[in-house]
């Protein structure tokens, strides 16, 4: 059963409904069109692709190439005796040199990596934590197997990987060093988590780790994960050969927390970094979050009232998904585009429609945050590109952004927290890619077969309004 509601040209309005029962509030908010926007976007395919899906993974950045690790090969997973398969954990290093067009691979499990098995295995999970410092990339947690005993969890390990090194042997440069000269490794069971939101706020390494849980055993319908609740506060301390996780005091889990698999962006708020917490999942009743939650620095927190008639209640892309925040300084506002992926609210034409399993979407929308702290969401013209299915369900339209990665283009007008400068941008600009995802050939998956990772590459453009396209 679908609500379904007509809306106007200009305001996109959402009643009450029934079907959000399950979900933090009952209502989501008033949807508006995007002429309230200072932009608009298009999405176009890059004339290359992956040589194999993936998504759910990491990346890094160097000399203009991006370094894929770990994440999953297959698509939706499954509720049956294998929902994760450890031959679908992605144990190849795919490497993008988007000028050039070249992609290079190489597998984990080749014999010159030197990486132990279980290095493999921590390199290869799902849904890890991850960022960026300089050269090294730094990973917590993730869901995976441990091949040894063939069981499954979330891994209490922190790896730093040097990104340039790791690069080389991926491209077999010669005498490069094997791959596990560029991986060092420590556990802690403070990063003990998956599908949450990992930054750091400093060159000394301080950092959050925001929401996810603590996942062990075979993924079941009935099966809950430790949700951790809660912002933890961390330090890395790391002299570039010993690496440590010093855990910091932190707020104490909020059941309204129990959050994971979501987008988790950052924000400038009153010209200082901050990062907002975006819907997500699950409830105890398997249903949506709605209302936002205001990380600061500090690791403190903040979530409107979602009884108040006046909270911004989200309604559509409310899963993890590529996704990009500009900021404009001269409006104090910030702007968080969500490219598709899985959503409780979509379009059909003229009519608003809800529907409670949470279907697959390439539909857009901007959620906007203003400078008194007041949110709306706004609904986009642009959609993915048409490409229909040669697979499964042969004809469809392939629907993407769940799990997909958002790579920002070289020469993004940046703020520290990775923020784009929105008034820098004066004419058309490529502002990133979306890469990989999960690729689904229908709404709502019945089966693991009906879903696969994507291998394309999205150029997304910002179009200033009263630019051409």
């Amino acid at each position: 059963m679908l609500n379904k509601l007509t809306f106007g040209v200009l305001t996109f309005m959402l009643a009450g409904s029934s079907l959000a029962a399950d979900n933090q509030t009952s209502t989501v908010s008033t949807i508006g069109s995007q002429d309230s926007l200072p932009f608009t976007i298009s999405i176009d395919t890059a004339s290359f692709n992956l040589p194999t899906g993936i998504h759910s993974g990491v990346v890094a950045r160097w000399d203009g190439k991006w370094l894929f690790l770990a994440g999953r090969t297959n698509g939706m997973h499954g509720f049956a005796s294998d929902p994760f398969p450890p031959s679908m954990q992605n144990t190849t290093a795919i490497l993008v040199d988007y000028d050039s067009q070249m992609v290079y691979t190489r597998d984990l499990d080749d014999p010159s990596s030197g990486l132990t098995q279980d290095q493999i295995d921590t390199l290869s999970v799902t849904s890890p934590q991850y960022f960026q410092r300089g050269k090294t990339l730094y990973i917590t947690g993730g869901y995976g197997v441990e091949t040894s005993s063939g069981e499954f969890g979330t891994k209490p390990v922190l790896t730093a990987v040097d990104v340039p090194n790791f690069i080389d042997w991926v491209m077999e440069v010669p005498n490069a060093d094997p791959a596990a000269a560029s991986v060092r490794q420590t556990t802690n069971s403070w990063v003990q988590v998956t599908g949450g939101y990992m930054t750091a706020l400093d060159n000394h390494l301080q950092g959050l780790l925001i929401f996810g849980q603590n996942f062990t055993g075979v993924y079941t319908p009935s099966s809950n994960g430790d949700y951790t609740q809660q912002v933890r506060r961390f330090q890395i301390i790391d002299n570039g050969v010993d690496l440590y996780v010093q855990q910091r005091d932190s707020e104490a889990p909020n059941a309204s927390y129990r959050r994971r698999d979501l987008n988790i962006v950052p924000i400038m708020k009153q010209k200082q970094q901050a990062y907002v917490a975006l819907s997500g999942v699950f409830t105890l009743t398997t249903g949506i979050w709605t209302v936002p939650v205001e990380i600061e620095r500090d690791g403190s927190t903040f979530m409107a009232d979602p009884n108040d008639m006046d909270t911004f209640k989200q309604g559509m892309n409310n899963y993890a998904s590529a996704n990009a925040t500009l900021y404009s300084p001269s409006e104090d506002a910030n702007y968080t585009i969500l490219l598709g992926g899985i959503t409780f609210g979509y379009f059909d034409g003229n009519m608003f429609e809800t529907d409670s399993g949470f279907p697959f979407t390439n539909q857009i929308t901007t959620v906007k945050r203003n400078g008194n702290g007041e949110y709306a969401q706004f609904f986009m013209d642009e959609q993915y590109p048409v490409i229909l299915s040669t697979g499964s369900n042969p004809g469809n339209e392939l629907l993407f952004g769940a799990g997909a990665f958002f790579v920002k283009a070289e020469d993004m007008p940046l703020y520290p927290n990775g923020v784009i400068n929105l008034d820098k941008i004066t004419e058309p600009t490529v502002i990133g890619y979306i890469v990989g995802g999960i690729m689904s050939t229908v709404p709502n998956t019945s089966s693991q077969s009906d879903s696969t990772a994507s291998p394309y590459i999205f150029p997304v453009t910002v179009v200033p309004n009263g630019g051409p396209i």
